[in-house]
């Protein structure tokens, strides 16, 4: 592997020699940089011990002002009249509060929310329940909550949600850990693949006598600058201009592959 990876950096017209490569070994050099790819997700799961203080910041200057004649009791939802607040609303999910008896569907308009009502924690998808926890599950902060406090001490309201919300992370962190590094896998082994489908085919449509089996082994190892270049930049959120000219000095391996086909080729007798 380790000359494949040399070669395609610094000498792309070697990788014809590898060109009938069993394809479990082309797929081995593939998976590696997915791998490296999902670094920065999986080193973020790891090191993740709740929100930060800018972020916690952030999402409290969100926060909508609920009615102060409600709160939680003893795990439960109380409130003087049936209404729907809406406490807190993001690009992907909304966080609601509920006081009527039944899930007032209609007013949750976000394809992904998340209630609190009666005595539980209801997760929606496009108003369709896809979980429901009980409220003193989640975490001790939530059995009593007085909603006026967010009026009177909003610092001390604040800090009881974020509480509450760090320690129901932590207790499933294995599980959206897991879910997250599998989905940033599963994507950027996607991408890769799109890449190389892609340019193996263009080549393909060029040199009609070459096997495409061919022209997909070699451009998994002509494209290993693009795996680095996208590995780096998750890493270290290049500035845009270098990732720029990295990408053209990667595309420049592809022609250089493709050059050298076209020399063999008019060899040939």
């Amino acid at each position: 592997m380790y000359e494949r990876f040399l070669n395609s950096i610094v000498n792309p017209k070697k990788l014809l020699d590898y060109r009938n490569d069993h394809l479990l070994w082309v797929f081995l050099y593939l998976l590696l940089f997915t791998v490296l790819l999902s670094t920065r997700t999986v080193i973020d799961v790891i090191t993740y011990d709740g929100l930060t203080e800018a972020r916690k910041t952030e999402v409290a200057d969100g926060f909508e002002d609920l009615d102060p004649n409600c709160g939680i009791n003893d795990t439960e939802v109380y409130c003087d009249t049936e209404q729907t607040m809406l406490f807190y609303q993001d690009q992907v999910v909304n966080f609601y509060v509920e006081t009527a008896e039944e899930l007032q569907y209609n007013n949750y308009d976000s394809q992904y929310s998340i209630v609190v009502q009666g005595d539980s924690v209801v997760f929606l998808f496009n108003n369709q329940v896809l979980y429901q926890e009980l409220l003193g599950d989640i975490a001790g902060d939530f059995t009593n909550l007085d909603f006026s406090l967010q009026t009177t001490d909003e610092r001390a309201f604040n800090d009881r949600i974020f509480t509450a919300v760090d320690d129901y992370m932590m207790s499933y962190k294995t599980v959206w850990g897991t879910m997250m590094i599998a989905i940033d896998f599963l994507s950027g082994f996607l991408l890769f693949m799109f890449f190389i489908l892609v340019s193996a085919w263009m080549l393909r449509l060029r040199f009609k006598i070459v096997p495409f089996r061919h022209f997909f082994t070699m451009t998994v190892y002509s494209s290993t600058g693009l795996y680095v270049i996208l590995i780096l930049n998750s890493l270290y959120n290049l500035n845009m201009l270098l990732v720029v000219l990295l990408l053209i000095f990667a595309f420049r391996q592809n022609n250089q592959l493709s050059m050298e086909i076209v020399r063999r080729l008019e060899k040939k007798p």
